[in-house]
């Protein structure tokens, strides 16, 4: 608050009490204009209590005079009015009396156009939380959109009936299943369907002491082991992996490399591994379609290497020279394998 000041007398006296201490008196006098001056404001003070909000006027109808004036109207009714027809005016109930003002309504306009509201289909999804109403468009066109949010997770149910492959709408059923065939995902349909197993059916092995003891000798070939696959019920071909090692010294004209062939010594060589010389070598066996010494190009239509339907398969697993030295050549069983998978034809 800022300061005020005004001219007054100021008049001291002094004066002792019983005991002699001393007390002194100040009066002030004002003249006639100085007082009369308005006091400052004080302090800004609490707000008050927040009122009741105001009601929107709210037109019931038409009455002929004040003597038509609906009675029992309550507090709830505040806002509430009636056309009165014989001065044109409102009357208007504020919750605890009338309120009229004359002349205050306008002709009546023209029929307005009928509002037409689209409703919108109601969305559902499961990752909305709060429920939504939206108006759109302008005048008598628009439209009510809602969205309906998912309700609270219920209960986990029973285990459904295991249903069919074959009918799922990710199953492709215009491949028909194979002999040997697998169930996979097929890229480009993007869907599920048979495909021929990436390696057939199988796998057979032989291990280390299935092979032959270790072997050296100054010869052309060596066998390791004869091997064999029972009759399957469908034209298949074989493909074939494993290990071994095989020897030969580093003449310059020689070498050594493991060979399986099909059936018998001198039948169709399904795999190999690499030749090569200086000592011992381990070395992978891979497939391989050869007819002694030629590669044979494959194709679906191929009849190279397939073992009918009903007949069992021997396998024949060497080390054969290469080149044209006369040295030794080996082989022995240490960690020797053979897998054999029979690839279903047609």
């Amino acid at each position: 608050m800022a300061d005020i000041s005004f001219p007054a007398r100021i008049t001291v006296r002094r004066e002792t009490d019983v005991d002699g201490l001393p007390i002194l008196t100040a009066q002030t006098s004002l003249t006639d204009d100085v007082a009369a001056l308005p006091l400052p404001l004080g302090p800004q003070g609490e707000p008050g209590p927040r009122g009741r909000p105001r009601s929107t006027f709210r037109k019931m109808g038409e009455i002929a005079d004040a003597a038509a004036r609906p009675a029992g109207l309550g507090a709830e009714d505040r806002g509430k009015w009636w056309h009165r027809l014989d001065d044109n005016g409102m009357d208007v109930w504020t919750g605890a009396g009338w309120r009229h003002s004359p002349d205050s309504v306008g002709p009546r306009g023209p029929v307005a156009v009928a509002n037409a509201i689209t409703v919108a289909p109601a969305e559902h999804n499961e990752n909305l939380t709060v429920p939504a109403v939206e108006f759109t468009g302008e005048g008598a066109e628009q439209r009510l959109d809602v969205t309906v949010p998912a309700g609270e997770r219920g209960p986990k149910g029973p285990p459904g009936v295991s249903g069919t492959i074959t009918e799922s709408p990710d199953y492709d059923s215009t491949s028909v299943p194979g002999r040997g065939a697998v169930f996979a995902y097929h890229r480009a349909s993007r869907k599920f369907r048979p495909l021929p197993a990436p390696l057939g059916t199988g796998p057979w092995s032989w291990y280390q002491e299935d092979f032959v003891s270790e072997q050296v000798a100054a010869t052309s070939r060596i066998e390791a082991g004869t091997f064999t696959v029972p009759a399957q019920p469908f034209d298949w071909r074989p493909v074939v992996y494993g290990h071994g090692y095989s020897y030969s010294p580093n003449t310059g004209t020689q070498g050594a490399e493991i060979v399986v062939r099909l059936h018998h010594a001198q039948g169709q060589i399904v795999g190999t591994g690499a030749a090569g010389s200086g000592g011992w070598m381990y070395m992978p066996i891979l497939p391989c379609y050869r007819d002694g010494s030629t590669t044979k190009a494959m194709a679906p239509t191929s009849d190279f290497a397939i073992v009918p339907a009903g007949q069992p398969a021997n396998f024949v697993v060497a080390v054969e020279r290469t080149g044209n030295g006369t040295s030794n050549i080996g082989y022995k069983n240490t960690r020797a394998s053979l897998v054999v998978f029979a690839r279903p034809i047609g």
